[in-house]
Protein backbone atom coordinates (compact mmCIF):
# COMPACT_ATOMS: atom_id res chain seq x y z
CA UNK A 1 0.00 0.00 0.00
CA UNK A 2 1.35 3.43 -0.99
CA UNK A 3 0.15 6.66 0.60
CA UNK A 4 -0.84 9.40 -1.84
CA UNK A 5 0.73 12.84 -1.69
CA UNK A 6 -2.59 14.47 -0.79
CA UNK A 7 -3.24 12.16 2.17
CA UNK A 8 0.36 12.45 3.38
CA UNK A 9 0.21 16.24 3.15
CA UNK A 10 -3.02 16.30 5.14
CA UNK A 11 -1.40 14.12 7.81
CA UNK A 12 1.73 16.28 8.20
CA UNK A 13 -0.38 19.42 8.40
CA UNK A 14 -2.58 17.90 11.11
CA UNK A 15 0.52 16.77 13.01
CA UNK A 16 2.02 20.26 12.85
CA UNK A 17 -1.21 21.77 14.19
CA UNK A 18 -0.88 19.48 17.22
CA UNK A 19 2.89 19.52 17.81
CA UNK A 20 3.90 22.91 16.36
CA UNK A 21 7.00 21.37 14.69
CA UNK A 22 8.09 20.84 11.07
CA UNK A 23 6.85 17.42 9.88
CA UNK A 24 7.85 15.28 6.87
CA UNK A 25 6.35 12.14 5.37
CA UNK A 26 8.60 9.78 3.39
CA UNK A 27 7.24 6.95 1.25
CA UNK A 28 8.56 3.37 1.17
CA UNK A 29 11.31 4.49 -1.25
CA UNK A 30 12.50 7.16 1.22
CA UNK A 31 11.31 10.08 -0.94
CA UNK A 32 9.76 13.03 0.90
CA UNK A 33 6.23 13.13 -0.55
CA UNK A 34 4.74 15.59 1.95
CA UNK A 35 6.21 18.24 4.25
CA UNK A 36 5.32 21.39 6.14
CA UNK A 37 8.44 22.74 4.38
CA UNK A 38 7.47 22.60 0.67
CA UNK A 39 11.08 23.01 -0.45
CA UNK A 40 11.91 19.51 0.81
CA UNK A 41 9.21 17.66 -1.14
CA UNK A 42 10.71 15.29 -3.71
CA UNK A 43 14.07 14.94 -1.98
CA UNK A 44 15.64 11.65 -0.97
CA UNK A 45 15.78 11.12 2.83
CA UNK A 46 18.57 8.73 3.86
CA UNK A 47 17.49 8.73 7.51
CA UNK A 48 14.10 7.30 6.62
CA UNK A 49 15.80 4.60 4.52
CA UNK A 50 17.63 3.51 7.66
CA UNK A 51 14.40 3.55 9.68
CA UNK A 52 12.67 1.37 7.07
CA UNK A 53 15.54 -1.12 6.95
CA UNK A 54 15.73 -1.43 10.75
CA UNK A 55 11.95 -1.07 11.27
CA UNK A 56 12.83 1.08 14.26
CA UNK A 57 12.84 4.84 15.01
CA UNK A 58 16.01 6.70 13.98
CA UNK A 59 17.24 9.73 15.92
CA UNK A 60 19.28 12.11 13.75
CA UNK A 61 21.78 14.08 15.81
CA UNK A 62 22.73 16.69 13.20
CA UNK A 63 21.92 17.84 9.68
CA UNK A 64 24.95 16.11 8.15
CA UNK A 65 24.42 12.65 9.62
CA UNK A 66 22.21 11.40 6.75
CA UNK A 67 21.89 12.72 3.22
CA UNK A 68 18.79 14.87 2.70
CA UNK A 69 17.93 14.66 6.40
CA UNK A 70 17.74 17.15 9.25
CA UNK A 71 18.14 16.56 12.96
CA UNK A 72 15.10 15.13 14.66
CA UNK A 73 13.39 11.76 14.90
CA UNK A 74 12.05 9.53 12.12
CA UNK A 75 9.54 6.79 12.90
CA UNK A 76 8.51 3.92 10.57
CA UNK A 77 4.76 3.68 9.91
CA UNK A 78 3.11 0.28 9.74
CA UNK A 79 -0.03 -0.81 7.97
CA UNK A 80 -0.74 -4.38 8.95
CA UNK A 81 2.60 -6.18 8.98
CA UNK A 82 4.27 -3.91 6.43
CA UNK A 83 6.22 -0.65 6.77
CA UNK A 84 4.60 1.75 4.29
CA UNK A 85 6.55 4.90 5.05
CA UNK A 86 8.24 7.07 7.63
CA UNK A 87 7.07 10.18 9.44
CA UNK A 88 9.69 12.57 10.74
CA UNK A 89 9.69 15.55 13.06
CA UNK A 90 12.46 18.14 12.78
CA UNK A 91 14.06 19.66 15.87
CA UNK A 92 16.48 19.24 18.74
CA UNK A 93 16.76 15.65 19.95
CA UNK A 94 15.77 16.46 23.55
CA UNK A 95 12.65 18.29 22.38
CA UNK A 96 11.30 15.93 19.72
CA UNK A 97 12.25 12.44 20.91
CA UNK A 98 9.29 12.38 23.32
CA UNK A 99 6.93 12.81 20.35
CA UNK A 100 8.08 9.69 18.49
CA UNK A 101 5.47 7.20 19.70
CA UNK A 102 2.68 9.79 19.63
CA UNK A 103 3.59 10.67 16.06
CA UNK A 104 3.54 7.01 15.03
CA UNK A 105 0.20 6.18 16.64
CA UNK A 106 -1.60 9.29 15.38
CA UNK A 107 -0.30 8.79 11.84
CA UNK A 108 -1.29 5.11 11.75
CA UNK A 109 -4.77 6.00 13.02
CA UNK A 110 -5.22 8.65 10.31
CA UNK A 111 -3.98 6.25 7.60
CA UNK A 112 -6.30 3.51 8.83
CA UNK A 113 -9.26 5.91 8.85
CA UNK A 114 -8.46 7.02 5.32
CA UNK A 115 -8.13 3.41 4.19
CA UNK A 116 -11.53 2.58 5.69
CA UNK A 117 -13.11 5.58 3.95
CA UNK A 118 -11.55 4.59 0.62
CA UNK A 119 -12.60 0.97 1.11
CA UNK A 120 -16.17 2.04 1.85
CA UNK A 121 -16.29 4.18 -1.31
CA UNK A 122 -14.93 1.29 -3.38
CA UNK A 123 -17.56 -1.04 -1.87
CA UNK A 124 -20.32 1.44 -2.67
CA UNK A 125 -19.22 1.66 -6.31
CA UNK A 126 -19.01 -2.10 -6.58
CA UNK A 127 -22.39 -2.54 -4.89
CA UNK A 128 -23.94 -0.04 -7.29
CA UNK A 129 -22.65 -1.97 -10.30
CA UNK A 130 -23.83 -5.32 -8.95
CA UNK A 131 -27.31 -4.24 -7.85
CA UNK A 132 -28.18 -1.77 -10.61
CA UNK A 133 -27.45 -4.49 -13.18
CA UNK A 134 -30.29 -6.45 -11.57
CA UNK A 135 -32.68 -3.51 -11.34
CA UNK A 136 -32.51 -2.38 -14.96
CA UNK A 137 -33.79 -4.28 -17.97
CA UNK A 138 -32.73 -1.68 -20.54
CA UNK A 139 -29.22 -2.42 -21.81
CA UNK A 140 -28.93 1.16 -23.13
CA UNK A 141 -29.89 2.81 -19.85
CA UNK A 142 -27.68 5.12 -17.80
CA UNK A 143 -27.16 2.45 -15.16
CA UNK A 144 -25.98 -0.21 -17.59
CA UNK A 145 -23.46 1.78 -19.62
CA UNK A 146 -20.45 0.33 -17.77
CA UNK A 147 -21.76 -3.15 -16.92
CA UNK A 148 -19.53 -4.83 -19.47
CA UNK A 149 -16.46 -3.71 -17.49
CA UNK A 150 -17.07 -5.91 -14.45
CA UNK A 151 -18.06 -9.44 -13.57
CA UNK A 152 -19.83 -10.94 -10.59
CA UNK A 153 -20.82 -14.50 -9.73
CA UNK A 154 -24.59 -14.34 -9.39
CA UNK A 155 -24.78 -18.14 -9.23
CA UNK A 156 -23.76 -18.00 -5.56
CA UNK A 157 -27.01 -18.09 -3.49
CA UNK A 158 -28.11 -14.57 -2.53
CA UNK A 159 -30.95 -12.85 -0.69
CA UNK A 160 -32.55 -9.72 -2.18
CA UNK A 161 -33.94 -7.11 0.22
CA UNK A 162 -35.69 -3.77 -0.37
CA UNK A 163 -36.47 -1.13 2.28
CA UNK A 164 -38.43 2.10 2.49
CA UNK A 165 -39.90 4.48 5.05
CA UNK A 166 -43.61 4.43 5.82
CA UNK A 167 -43.68 8.20 5.28
CA UNK A 168 -41.76 9.64 2.31
CA UNK A 169 -40.59 12.91 3.84
CA UNK A 170 -36.97 14.05 3.73
CA UNK A 171 -34.74 11.15 2.74
CA UNK A 172 -31.51 11.37 4.74
CA UNK A 173 -29.08 9.74 2.31
CA UNK A 174 -25.89 10.59 4.23
CA UNK A 175 -27.21 9.36 7.57
CA UNK A 176 -28.61 6.14 6.12
CA UNK A 177 -25.35 5.42 4.28
CA UNK A 178 -23.47 6.12 7.53
CA UNK A 179 -25.57 3.48 9.30
CA UNK A 180 -25.20 0.99 6.43
CA UNK A 181 -21.43 1.49 6.34
CA UNK A 182 -21.18 1.13 10.10
CA UNK A 183 -23.30 -2.01 10.23
CA UNK A 184 -21.60 -3.84 7.37
CA UNK A 185 -18.01 -2.54 7.41
CA UNK A 186 -16.81 -6.00 8.45
CA UNK A 187 -19.36 -7.90 6.31
CA UNK A 188 -18.30 -7.77 2.62
CA UNK A 189 -21.06 -10.24 1.74
CA UNK A 190 -23.54 -7.35 2.12
CA UNK A 191 -23.91 -5.18 -1.00
CA UNK A 192 -26.14 -2.11 -0.64
CA UNK A 193 -27.23 1.05 -2.44
CA UNK A 194 -29.85 3.76 -2.03
CA UNK A 195 -31.85 4.47 -5.17
CA UNK A 196 -35.05 6.46 -5.68
CA UNK A 197 -35.78 6.67 -1.93
CA UNK A 198 -35.40 2.93 -1.46
CA UNK A 199 -32.65 0.88 0.17
CA UNK A 200 -31.53 -2.18 -1.81
CA UNK A 201 -29.43 -4.96 -0.28
CA UNK A 202 -28.01 -8.00 -2.05
CA UNK A 203 -26.56 -10.44 0.47
CA UNK A 204 -24.53 -13.54 -0.21
CA UNK A 205 -26.34 -16.30 1.65
CA UNK A 206 -24.64 -17.79 4.68
CA UNK A 207 -27.10 -18.14 7.55
CA UNK A 208 -30.62 -17.01 6.61
CA UNK A 209 -31.69 -16.42 10.22
CA UNK A 210 -28.60 -14.29 10.85
CA UNK A 211 -29.35 -12.16 7.78
CA UNK A 212 -32.94 -11.65 8.92
CA UNK A 213 -31.74 -10.64 12.37
CA UNK A 214 -29.22 -8.19 10.86
CA UNK A 215 -31.90 -6.53 8.70
CA UNK A 216 -34.31 -6.24 11.63
CA UNK A 217 -31.56 -4.54 13.67
CA UNK A 218 -30.78 -2.28 10.70
CA UNK A 219 -34.44 -1.27 10.36
CA UNK A 220 -34.63 -0.44 14.05
CA UNK A 221 -31.42 1.63 13.96
CA UNK A 222 -32.55 3.60 10.90
CA UNK A 223 -35.99 4.14 12.44
CA UNK A 224 -34.42 5.37 15.69
CA UNK A 225 -31.95 7.65 13.92
CA UNK A 226 -34.30 9.16 11.33
CA UNK A 227 -37.48 9.18 13.41
CA UNK A 228 -39.57 7.51 10.68
CA UNK A 229 -40.47 3.82 10.53
CA UNK A 230 -38.26 1.88 8.10
CA UNK A 231 -39.68 -1.37 6.70
CA UNK A 232 -38.08 -4.08 4.56
CA UNK A 233 -39.31 -6.79 2.21
CA UNK A 234 -37.17 -9.85 1.55
CA UNK A 235 -37.41 -11.87 -1.66
CA UNK A 236 -36.81 -15.58 -2.30
CA UNK A 237 -33.27 -16.94 -2.42
CA UNK A 238 -31.72 -16.66 -5.90
CA UNK A 239 -29.12 -18.84 -7.65
CA UNK A 240 -28.56 -16.92 -10.90
CA UNK A 241 -28.69 -13.43 -12.38
CA UNK A 242 -32.20 -13.94 -13.75
CA UNK A 243 -33.44 -15.35 -10.45
CA UNK A 244 -31.85 -12.40 -8.62
CA UNK A 245 -33.71 -9.93 -10.87
CA UNK A 246 -36.98 -11.69 -10.12
CA UNK A 247 -36.11 -11.85 -6.42
CA UNK A 248 -35.68 -8.07 -6.29
CA UNK A 249 -39.02 -7.65 -8.05
CA UNK A 250 -40.71 -9.91 -5.52
CA UNK A 251 -38.90 -8.23 -2.62
CA UNK A 252 -40.35 -4.89 -3.81
CA UNK A 253 -43.86 -6.37 -3.96
CA UNK A 254 -43.37 -7.85 -0.49
CA UNK A 255 -42.25 -4.44 0.79
CA UNK A 256 -45.32 -2.78 -0.73
CA UNK A 257 -47.55 -5.32 1.00
CA UNK A 258 -45.68 -4.78 4.25
CA UNK A 259 -46.06 -0.98 4.00
CA UNK A 260 -49.78 -1.26 3.27
CA UNK A 261 -50.91 -3.78 5.86
CA UNK A 262 -48.24 -4.61 8.44
CA UNK A 263 -45.51 -1.95 8.76
CA UNK A 264 -43.14 -4.52 10.26
CA UNK A 265 -39.37 -4.07 10.27
CA UNK A 266 -39.13 -7.11 7.96
CA UNK A 267 -41.68 -9.13 5.99
CA UNK A 268 -40.77 -12.18 3.88
CA UNK A 269 -42.05 -13.17 0.46
CA UNK A 270 -42.29 -16.72 1.82
CA UNK A 271 -44.98 -15.45 4.22
CA UNK A 272 -47.02 -13.87 1.43
CA UNK A 273 -50.36 -15.53 0.67
CA UNK A 274 -53.19 -13.39 -0.66
CA UNK A 275 -50.67 -10.58 -1.01
CA UNK A 276 -49.13 -12.42 -4.00
CA UNK A 277 -52.44 -12.01 -5.80
CA UNK A 278 -53.38 -8.49 -4.69
CA UNK A 279 -49.94 -6.95 -5.10
CA UNK A 280 -49.98 -7.94 -8.78
CA UNK A 281 -53.32 -6.29 -9.51
CA UNK A 282 -53.31 -2.76 -10.90
CA UNK A 283 -54.59 0.01 -8.65
CA UNK A 284 -57.38 0.60 -11.15
CA UNK A 285 -58.52 -3.03 -10.98
CA UNK A 286 -58.47 -3.04 -7.17
CA UNK A 287 -60.37 0.23 -6.95
CA UNK A 288 -62.96 -1.02 -9.48
CA UNK A 289 -63.56 -4.20 -7.48
CA UNK A 290 -63.70 -2.35 -4.15
CA UNK A 291 -66.18 0.19 -5.50
CA UNK A 292 -68.40 -2.44 -7.11
CA UNK A 293 -68.79 -4.42 -3.87
CA UNK A 294 -68.63 -1.75 -1.15
CA UNK A 295 -69.86 1.41 -2.82
CA UNK A 296 -73.05 1.55 -0.70
CA UNK A 297 -71.22 1.22 2.63
CA UNK A 298 -71.42 4.67 4.33
CA UNK A 299 -68.01 6.30 4.75
CA UNK A 300 -68.73 6.86 8.43
CA UNK A 301 -69.14 3.10 8.97
CA UNK A 302 -66.55 1.79 6.50
CA UNK A 303 -63.59 1.29 8.89
CA UNK A 304 -65.76 -0.13 11.67
CA UNK A 305 -67.43 -2.70 9.40
CA UNK A 306 -64.06 -3.62 7.90
CA UNK A 307 -62.70 -4.34 11.37
CA UNK A 308 -65.77 -6.38 12.21
CA UNK A 309 -65.47 -8.49 9.06
CA UNK A 310 -61.72 -9.13 9.44
CA UNK A 311 -62.11 -10.06 13.10
CA UNK A 312 -65.02 -12.34 12.29
CA UNK A 313 -62.83 -14.22 9.80
CA UNK A 314 -59.82 -14.27 12.12
CA UNK A 315 -61.97 -15.90 14.82
CA UNK A 316 -63.10 -18.55 12.33
CA UNK A 317 -66.59 -17.01 12.09
CA UNK A 318 -67.32 -17.53 15.79
CA UNK A 319 -69.79 -14.89 16.97
CA UNK A 320 -68.86 -15.23 20.65
CA UNK A 321 -65.08 -15.10 20.12
CA UNK A 322 -65.37 -12.23 17.63
CA UNK A 323 -67.60 -10.22 19.99
CA UNK A 324 -65.18 -10.84 22.84
CA UNK A 325 -62.20 -9.61 20.83
CA UNK A 326 -64.12 -6.53 19.64
CA UNK A 327 -65.38 -5.81 23.19
CA UNK A 328 -68.99 -5.70 22.05
CA UNK A 329 -72.09 -7.78 22.76
CA UNK A 330 -72.79 -10.75 20.50
CA UNK A 331 -76.08 -9.16 19.44
CA UNK A 332 -74.23 -5.98 18.42
CA UNK A 333 -71.89 -8.05 16.30
CA UNK A 334 -74.81 -9.80 14.66
CA UNK A 335 -76.36 -6.39 13.93
CA UNK A 336 -73.18 -5.12 12.24
CA UNK A 337 -72.83 -8.25 10.12
CA UNK A 338 -76.40 -7.81 8.99
CA UNK A 339 -75.52 -4.23 8.03
CA UNK A 340 -72.92 -5.56 5.64
CA UNK A 341 -75.52 -7.80 4.05
CA UNK A 342 -77.89 -4.84 3.77
CA UNK A 343 -75.31 -2.49 2.19
CA UNK A 344 -73.68 -4.97 -0.19
CA UNK A 345 -76.05 -7.89 -0.79
CA UNK A 346 -73.32 -10.29 0.37
CA UNK A 347 -73.85 -12.31 3.54
CA UNK A 348 -70.62 -12.60 5.65
CA UNK A 349 -71.90 -15.88 7.15
CA UNK A 350 -71.79 -17.56 3.73
CA UNK A 351 -68.23 -18.59 2.85
CA UNK A 352 -68.24 -17.41 -0.79
CA UNK A 353 -69.80 -14.09 0.18
CA UNK A 354 -67.30 -13.63 3.01
CA UNK A 355 -64.38 -14.13 0.59
CA UNK A 356 -65.79 -11.51 -1.79
CA UNK A 357 -66.24 -8.98 1.04
CA UNK A 358 -62.79 -9.74 2.42
CA UNK A 359 -61.10 -9.22 -0.95
CA UNK A 360 -63.06 -6.01 -1.57
CA UNK A 361 -61.90 -4.53 1.74
CA UNK A 362 -58.32 -5.66 1.12
CA UNK A 363 -58.27 -4.05 -2.31
CA UNK A 364 -58.39 -0.63 -0.67
CA UNK A 365 -56.04 0.29 2.15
Amino acid sequence: MEISHSIAQEIVQQMKNVLSQEINFMNSKSIIIASTDPSRIGNFHAGSKKAIENQFPIVIENNKQYSGSKKGINVPINFGEKVIGVIGITGEKEKVIKYGEILKKMTEILIREDFIKDDILQRRRRSRQIIEKLLTSNSNSYFSENFEHFSYDYSIPHVSIVGQFTELTNFHYKEIYRILDQEFVAAPEYKYIILNNRIYLFVQLSNYKTIKHSIELLANKITYSIGDTCCFGIGPISHSEEEAKESFHLASETLNWNLLYFKQSLFEYNDMDIGILLSNLTNKTKLTFNTKILNNVPKSEYQELKKVLLTYGEMNKSLSKSAEKLFIHKNSLQYKLNKLLKYTGYNPKILNDYVILFLAFMCKN
